[in-house]
């Protein structure tokens, strides 16, 4: 039972045309009529002052949401004031005498979730919808939030909790003739729970995709071309461009949308030997980039003899597509690798394909049923079909049908900590801690 009443500030802090005062618990309605003088009506918008020992601090709008009808679960309170920081904490203030305090991050969501209005999954959807970066992540969080995830795994909990039915109602009363049916059958729908499981498993790194995006690296010598091919997939002038070698010394990084991923790419300076300090320190970061990228595109003047990438020296195990740019020059010679010329567009339509292919992005990831599930689902994932595994082990072993029936509780302990039927506070508390506050 949640005794306290919270508040905080729902919008972002800072001068805005408006702020949005939440406040949730038992006594938010006793608290704000001692500033609001105006009868609240469930899911009703009540205009008028906010007045404190006499004082009116700002016209204010109120709206109400009564227990179970609101966000949380439980008597909720939205105060809408002109975005003035000042009014802001004059209103915080004087409801937090009356006995409120300042919620935690990500309390009013934890709350929604202590009180049943949605389960764990939906919850960490919400944080997805607030972060997500592009139409197809905001789809997939939208998915998450509408119960996508959470009732395939239901469907697989109430499949393995037949199973376990009839395997200790065996262990049970075994003087009523209940058939043990742990073989072939048995096996069977174990094998159908795994082949469910790993379905889910299967969207692991889209879902990183959507949640994180991906990383980029161009690299190359100088004057290769890495800056007009950053302009030239952005569709604008982000980096400098010069026929003078080594105009970038340093990395320069810029956002866009592929497929309806989130990419971020990295223009680097050009590797080559250098007594330079500045060129050093740029040549070091390069390395970086390219160490801890996705995918390298690794670009060579089309105009000159091909390089070897191996002369790089680069590490990391990112996969490398090779660009051969300047294709509209009459020099331009014909090698293995994308033939581009960022003057004409000739063979970005060809290198967007690549790069979708090489990373993996999932084109046809569209059904009303697809959901990218996050690196928690995917630990309690892998453990469930552990315990699936082993519980078939042993029904091909004919081992005693206790021992099977703990391998099934165990998957099905697993599945809980995914919609959070079996989760313990601290894994809540670090979860709810990476919500903003307000929310």
């Amino acid at each position: 039972m949640i005794s306290d009443t919270i508040v905080a500030l729902a919008t972002p802090p800072g001068p805005s045309a408006l702020a949005l005062v939440r406040l949730s618990g038992p006594d938010a309605i006793s608290i704000v009529r001692k500033y609001f003088s105006k009868a609240l009506s469930p899911r009703q918008a009540h205009y008028g002052w906010f007045v404190k020992d006499g004082q009116r601090i700002d016209d204010v709008i109120v709206s109400f949401f009564q227990g179970k009808a609101s966000y949380t679960g439980e008597d909720l309170i939205e105060i809408s004031s002109h975005g003035n920081m000042l009014i802001v904490n004059l209103i915080m203030n004087a409801l937090c005498r009356e006995g409120a305090r300042m919620a935690t991050a990500g309390e009013f969501t934890q709350r929604a979730f202590l009180n049943g209005k949605m389960d764990l999954a939906q919850a960490e959807a919400v944080m997805d919808l607030i972060h997500a970066r592009s139409e197809r992540s905001l789809e997939a969080a939208r998915r998450l939030k509408d119960g996508v995830l959470s009732q395939k795994v239901l469907h697989m909990q109430e499949d393995l909790l037949t199973l376990l039915a009839h395997l200790e109602a065996y262990i049970d009363f075994p003087d009523e003739d209940i058939s043990p049916d742990v073989g072939a059958n048995f096996l069977i729908q174990i094998r159908n729970l795994t082949e469910k499981t790993d379905a889910l498993l299967t969207t692991t790194q889209q879902g990183r995709m959507l949640r994180e995006g991906l990383t980029v690296a161009l690299v190359g010598k100088p004057n290769a071309g890495k800056s007009s091919l950053l302009n030239a997939l952005l569709q604008e002038p982000r980096a400098i461009v010069s026929p003078a070698p080594g105009t970038t010394r340093d990395t320069i990084d810029a956002g866009m949308i592929l497929e309806g991923i989130s990419l971020k790419l990295i223009d680097t300076a050009g590797i080559h030997e250098s007594d330079d300090e500045i060129e050093r320190l740029g040549i070091a970061r390069t390395r970086t980039a390219a160490r801890n990228a996705d995918l390298i595109l690794f670009i060579q003047d089309g105009t000159i003899s091909p390089e070897s990438w191996t002369e790089l020296q680069l590490e990391g195990k990112a996969p490398v597509l090779s660009c051969r740019t300047k294709s509209d020059l009459s020099s331009f010679q014909p090698a293995e690798g994308i033939a581009l010329s960022t003057l004409t567009g000739n063979g970005l339509s060809q290198l967007r394909a690549e790069m979708i292919r090489v990373l993996q992005i999932d084109e046809s990831a569209a059904s009303q049923d697809y959901v990218a599930i996050n690196a928690r689902h995917e630990a309690a994932l892998h453990q469930a079909k552990l315990s699936l595994a082993k519980a078939a082990s042993l029904i091909q072993s004919s081992e005693p049908p206790e021992f099977i029936s703990s391998d099934l509780r165990g998957a099905l302990s697993y599945f809980g900590e995914i919609v959070g039927a079996s989760t313990n506070e601290d894994i809540l508390d670090r979860l709810f801690k990476t919500f903003c506050i307000g929310k």
